[in-house]
């Protein structure tokens, strides 16, 4: 069975490390997975960096994906949704 391949949105809060940008691109660089659309950028909280990331791969490798960028020291939180506006075209065709 062929593996069912969506658009997730990532978003990660993180300290303001330099270098932090370079590290988690090697996360995705090393399982050769392509990024659709990458925005850091200040979050409401001060000093915290917001990244959110859109990749298209299935929910399983999202989830390793998500659970490797919480092991980096600067993460502070990973989260990970599948993007609501491409299911309802999916559905509309």
């Amino acid at each position: 069975m062929k593996p069912e391949y969506k658009e997730y949105t990532i978003i990660a809060y993180t300290e303001d490390y330099l270098g932090l940008i370079g590290r988690i691109n090697a996360i995705f660089s090393r399982r050769r997975i392509s990024i659709v659309n990458f925005n850091v950028g200040p979050s409401e909280i001060e000093n915290i960096k917001k990244f959110v990331i859109v990749i298209r791969e299935t929910e399983e490798s999202v989830q390793k994906i998500s659970q490797q960028m919480e092991k980096q020291v600067d993460v502070l939180e990973v989260h990970y949704h599948r993007n609501p506006h491409l299911t309802v075209i999916e559905y509309a065709s």
